[in-house]
């Protein structure tokens, strides 16, 4: 039975749920079809409008050190975002140097076979580390601990942009079809559990189905 998990590289709720996801896969044999989307600032940049960090970003920063903390997971305010945004005006800056490169990546990544091993890797970096998560000799660790190349997979990601693109739009064609537009997002028989702490819920269909052990 293929469940879908649908992820964004700017969001830390993503990265947190991240290592449970890997579990299921790699633990429990269970068929996860890794479908990354664009974050939420690049296919809708009007909902951020007016939203600024003390009226919307810093409760969320709490909540997400929280969750981390009861994780065991490291938990960093990313330095540099792969977003630029005002923090003041929530404006989507029309210049992105990250996150197109970082989104691409991951999808060539996932081309390769090993798309959600990348996705923790380099979110491991952007959520987990203090700063400098962009340098190319991080990235070089990332991709190396996956068995990849970095500058082989910048390479074929330079030459198949508008494939990988295509592929991620259709990714966010079949989340709406599945009737959500955030992440994390897990589908499994037509149901949808979005965000992390609905794992636990996800969870008991798979063991209630006989996919997972109690």
């Amino acid at each position: 039975m293929k469940i879908d998990f649908y992820f964004s590289y700017r969001s830390p709720y993503s990265y947190l749920i991240l290592p449970r996801v890997i579990d299921l896969k790699q633990n429990h044999n269970i068929d996860i079809e890794f479908k990354l989307v664009y974050p939420l600032a690049i296919r809708q940049p009007e909902f951020f409008k007016g939203k600024n960090f003390l009226t919307f970003f810093s409760h969320k920063m709490i909540d997400m050190r929280r969750v981390a903390k009861r994780l065991g997971m490291p938990f960093y305010t990313p330095k540099p975002d792969p977003i630029k945004q005002s923090y003041l005006t929530g404006k989507i800056d029309a210049h992105q140097p990250y996150i197109f490169d970082l989104c691409h990546l991951g999808q060539q990544a996932h081309n390769e076979g090993v798309g959600l091993e990348l996705a923790y890797e380099l979110s491991s970096l952007v959520f987990g580390t203090k700063k400098g998560w962009n340098e190319t000799s991080n990235l070089e660790k990332a991709c190396s601990n996956v068995g990849l190349d970095y500058h082989s997979l910048k390479a074929e990601t330079e030459s198949n942009t508008n494939n990988l693109i295509k592929q991620i739009e259709n990714n966010q064609k079949d989340q709406k079809l599945a009737g959500h537009h955030g992440v994390p997002l897990l589908v499994y028989k037509n149901q949808t559990f979005f965000g992390q702490d609905r794992f636990d819920d996800f969870k008991k269909l798979l063991i209630q189905d006989g996919l997972l052990k109690g």
